[in-house]
């Protein structure tokens, strides 16, 4: 009978405040209660009525301050039922992981120090120079009082480690070319590199020096080539007019980024075989159409793409480059030993002085 008398009053308030749209499920809380009401909004919830509520024989208790005596009391117990408070999210602290690397690097394109001392120099030798592999390039960010772990597989954030080709002859009272050669591949195959660098053309009366660095991560970064070059200078006497970028593949497309990012820093750049991944180079014609290019790609090239290439040397035309691109007919990937081996591509590189 309460229940006949509740339903009774509960459509009496719906049709006072227009809820036309609500209704009762006599199906759930038979035991406690507990009546289920869908409004027009789509919310639902339970709502109890209290027996304080109902006067004798059923009643409504219109005096009780608690009772939905209107739609306004009804919508507001419903919504207090249906809100469920949003669960904190507790964050999991722990270690951070670090590369192997201490010194920070300097911010944007300032040089940063190596923080090691050079090997004795010795002419007509390479030397290797492993100091800035101590710096870190890395953006993670370590408060004083965090827990750090040393993650050497993180080593690609530090530094270059880079070896150099001192001239037959050298003479620090004068000043020499620098030629900066980025290799192939995601890393140094060391044997190959040492082998193609020492059969570079040097001129007996133009003799330059030979910067050969290794990277760890995919793509070349202009910020740690900037900083080996800048260490050169701190310990040879380079013309600063006369520095030239050269690369092939991976090296290739790293001589395009590279030298977008230091357009002011090269006298002329040599990119070879520029590989197409992991993204295309061309949107940079516009960032290194200032310098001198010579360029070539095998056409049969099935590593690199050679259409890309072409591409990119029809777009510095069109923005009036300096540009000589020789394609290699029938040539595959491996074209690189007869042109860095060629007296006049060398002579061509090194006619060029920043700036002229």
């Amino acid at each position: 009978m309460k229940k006949a008398y509740l339903i009774s009053i509960l459509m009496a308030i719906c049709s006072l405040s227009g809820c036309m749209h609500m209704v009762l499920d006599p199906t759930e809380g038979e035991e406690d209660g507990l009546w289920v009401i869908d409004d027009e909004g789509g919310q639902s919830g339970n709502w109890e009525v209290d027996e304080a509520c109902l006067g004798e024989g059923g009643s409504e208790n219109v005096s009780t301050s608690e009772c939905p005596g209107d739609a306004e009391n009804l919508e507001h117990e419903i919504n207090n039922q249906t809100q469920e408070e949003p669960e904190e999210v507790q964050e999991v602290s722990g270690p951070i992981n670090v590369p192997p690397c201490s010194t920070i690097a300097s911010e944007g394109l300032n040089q940063t120090s190596n923080p090691s001392e050079w090997p004795e120099i010795r002419n007509g030798q390479w030397l290797a120079i492993d100091g800035l592999t101590n710096v870190s390039y890395s953006s993670i960010e370590i408060g004083n009082e965090s827990d750090v772990v040393v993650d050497y597989r993180l080593d690609w954030m530090c530094g270059y480690t880079y070896s150099v080709k001192i001239p037959g002859g050298y003479n620090a009272s004068n000043q020499y070319p620098v030629f900066l050669y980025l290799h192939g591949q995601l890393e140094d195959s060391v044997f190959f590199n040492n082998m193609l660098t020492n059969n570079f053309h040097v001129p007996e009366d133009d003799k330059y020096i030979i910067v050969r660095p290794s990277k760890l991560e995919v793509d070349w970064d202009p910020k740690k080539a900037l900083d080996v070059l800048e260490d050169v200078k701190s310990h040879l006497s380079v013309d600063d007019d006369r520095v030239y970028l050269t690369g092939l593949s991976m090296g290739g497309r790293g001589t395009f980024i590279v030298a977008a990012a230091l357009p002011d820093y090269f006298a002329a750049i040599m990119p070879l075989s520029p590989h197409h991944e992991p993204y295309s180079y061309i949107p940079l014609a516009k960032d290194v159409a200032h310098l001198p290019i010579w360029m070539s790609h095998g056409t049969a090239d099935n590593t690199s793409s050679y259409e890309m290439a072409e591409q990119m040397a029809e777009n510095l035309a069109d923005l009036g480059a300096e540009i000589e691109f020789h394609p290699v007919l029938d040539g595959g990937h491996y074209i690189w030993f007869p042109i860095y081996s060629d007296p006049s591509v060398m002579q061509w590189m090194l006619s060029h002085v920043r700036g002229q």
